[in-house]
């Protein structure tokens, strides 16, 4: 067999291609897929199994106690995972997806929530803990069952590609992704930056209820989520791209975490920040690792502190915050606040089934047709014959139940179980397509997947929109990539 190599730097042999293994050809086991340890699920398992018995048993704040308890298995479980695979081994859209919906549903119990259950009843509160644990569990245990291996996905994933195609897509996805908001300011910049730092949803691009025609260039902002992985891809493989470039594609980036902050929309400056981290962890090299640590904590201590800030000036935007006007939650005793998507629950399990029978199939259905405008679809329904908002009683505000209150609107129970392990099983499968081996744009990929699968946490009908990027970068690529081999006049590498 003839071995060859890419013709671009930074890019592995091609006999470690999977497609070209050989008798005698040795595969570096530290380039397998990240996956979780059986150890690590079985502590999640028994930490909710002991969950469960305390809140069956009555215990005084059921929350609070799974908060801690969930969160030291959670813990555990990522060192036993780190254990067997190293730092890469915990970059994982299944554990993301676990920590996402632990922390939109009980993070904020790990402090004190006195003026909570002075809201909810008891015993709600107990049922909507229940179905997280239900939840997290199903989740868990589906992650172990995505083990399905794709060739077509994989050869996207491993196909090299040069510097200037990563180039050329990372400024298309910036050109495309902030389309919608330059249209509707007549190509004034400064005039757009200025309606970042107003309230939230006063800006000319904001999507209206229904929709119209603009909305088509609003879905195509989208691709503005495919910034950030981008450029994790490419300030990690930055010895391959020229310095001029660098500068241009760090300002651009600056300047879309900028626009996610200011929005103070908490889970587009999350997700921002979140897939770009993975892009730059799959991109780096194996000895750089105490880069990749140092990346990890600074991300992690700007989100606690942006999860904080970005509360005090959402409603009320970062000018007026600026000049010393708050519109902070007050309470009596001031602490943590995310989303109390605990108490929306709680609330839906007094009404579902007692009052309004299951929803059924309107919420799978709902989901899926979620990304097609209204411009191309006039009929398209305008929503559940019974919103979250209705069932809880809000008027005039939305109301957020995560992924795990819209699954029981669904099916009770048995849609939180059906639909957690399904989450888990994707989760865990996309985990498979992970690999050193990557090529920038496999790695790329791989990153805009965590968007929706962490977004995907606080509501199931974000899914269909969230995954579009990761549809498109893949589409984009794959149409590329296939023009480029045909330009050569075949394949980028041969068999021997």
């Amino acid at each position: 067999m003839e071995t060859t190599r890419t013709n671009f730097p930074g890019q592995p042999e091609i006999n470690r291609n999977p497609f070209l293994r050989q008798k005698g050809v040795r595969i570096d086991p530290t380039t397998a897929s990240p996956r979780p340890t059986a150890g690590s699920t079985i502590v999640l398992l028994l930490a909710l199994l002991g969950s469960a018995v305390a809140v069956v048993g009555g215990v005084k704040d059921p929350a609070r106690v799974c908060a801690h308890t969930i969160l030291l298995a959670l813990a555990v479980g990522a060192w036993l995972d780190f254990r067997a695979g190293g730092m890469r081994n915990l970059v994982r859209a299944d554990l993301f997806a676990l920590l996402a919906l632990y922390f939109l549903t009980l993070f904020e119990f790990l402090f004190p929530q006195r003026e909570f259950y002075s809201m909810a009843h008891p015993e709600s509160v107990r049922k909507a803990v229940m179905l997280v644990i239900w939840a997290l569990g199903a989740m868990a245990v589906g992650r172990h069952c995505g083990n399905i291996h794709s060739k077509s996905f994989s050869e996207i994933f491993l196909r090299p590609v040069p510097a200037s195609f990563m180039i050329s897509l990372f400024w298309f996805a910036t050109l495309i992704g902030y389309l919608h908001m330059l249209v509707a300011v007549n190509f004034n910049v400064i005039e757009m930056v200025r309606y970042f730092l107003e309230p939230r949803f006063s800006q000319p691009w904001a999507r209206g209820r229904l929709g119209d025609w603009k909305a088509l260039l609003v879905e195509l902002g989208l691709f503005m989520y495919l910034i950030p992985p981008l450029a994790g891809v490419i300030f990690a493989r930055r010895k391959n791209y020229p310095n001029m470039q660098l500068v241009l594609i760090g300002a651009a980036l600056a300047f879309t975490m900028f626009y996610g902050f200011t929005t103070g929309t908490r889970n587009i400056f999350a997700s921002f920040l979140l897939t770009f981290c993975i892009g730059y962890a799959f991109a780096l090299e194996a000895d750089r690792r105490k880069e990749l640590i140092t990346l990890a904590l600074s991300a992690a201590a700007l989100l606690v502190v942006s999860t904080i800030l970005m509360l005090e000036f959402r409603t009320i935007g970062f000018t007026n915050y600026f000049k010393g006007e708050s519109s902070y939650y007050e309470t009596p005793e001031r602490t943590l606040f995310v989303d109390y998507n605990l108490y929306a629950m709680s609330q839906l399990v007094e009404v579902f089934p007692t009052r309004h029978p299951y929803l059924g199939w309107e919420i799978p259905y709902q989901a899926l047709i979620r990304p097609i405008p209204r411009a191309i679809w006039k009929g398209k329904p305008e929503g559940l014959s019974m919103s979250i908002e209705e069932a809880v009683g809000a008027e005039g505000w939305t109301v957020a139940a995560s992924m795990v209150g819209e699954a029981y609107m669904a099916a009770g129970v048995f849609g939180v179980v059906l639909l957690s392990f399904l989450f888990g099983a994707v989760t865990g499968w996309w985990g498979h397509l992970a690999s050193p081996r990557n090529s920038d744009f496999g790695n790329l990929v791989y990153a805009s997947g965590f968007f929706a699968a962490a977004i995907s946490m606080r509501s199931v009908f974000t899914f269909t929109t969230a995954i579009l990027p990761t549809i498109g970068a893949l589409v984009i690529g794959a149409l590329l990539i296939k023009k480029v081999r045909a330009s050569r006049g075949g394949h980028s590498f041969r068999r021997g």
